[in-house]
């Protein structure tokens, strides 16, 4: 069973897809003792696709999303300070000045931002963020080698 979360599927299917173009296509133009390292060929070529995508969708999409939301948060905070409509909520403690309401809200303003690093690495297979999976791919791929390697030399 494959376990993923959001398109961290696509560093399986990278992998397979890799395997599958080179394996696949190369048995039929190369012998079989080189097949070894068509594989490891498709398996880099599926760990350079991982490790991009993975860095592409888990930290460099999000931190733009982020980014413009801490820029609107902001915004929205000062004005709330500045017309004096600045409250933390019911039942919590209003503020009495100018000064402590700018306090308030850049500590709320804080909170809240630390709270969007929850928005990286969304996309996993086996709870492992997608991006990661490219130095499993490489390992393979130089397992693949060292097989071919001690095929050849048989």
């Amino acid at each position: 069973m494959i376990i993923w979360r959001g398109w961290g599927i696509l560093a399986f299917i990278y992998a397979a897809v890799g395997m599958i173009l080179f394996a696949g296509i190369g048995s039929k133009l190369v012998s079989s003792t080189a097949l070894p390292f068509l594989i490891a060929i498709g398996l880099l070529g599926a760990a350079a696709a991982t490790w991009f995508t993975g860095i592409a969708m888990n930290r460099t999409a999000p931190q733009r999303k982020i980014d413009a939301w801490l820029q609107d948060r902001r915004a929205q905070l000062t004005h709330l300070v500045e017309t004096g409509q600045f409250s933390l909520g019911p039942g919590q403690p209003q503020p009495s000045s100018m000064a402590e309401a700018q306090q308030m809200a850049d500590a709320l303003f804080e909170h809240e931002r630390q709270q969007t690093t929850r928005a990286f690495n969304g996309h996993t297979l086996f709870w492992i963020p997608m991006q990661y999976f490219a130095f499993v791919w490489a390992g393979v791929a130089v397992l693949a080698v060292v097989t071919g390697v001690i095929g050849a030399l048989r």
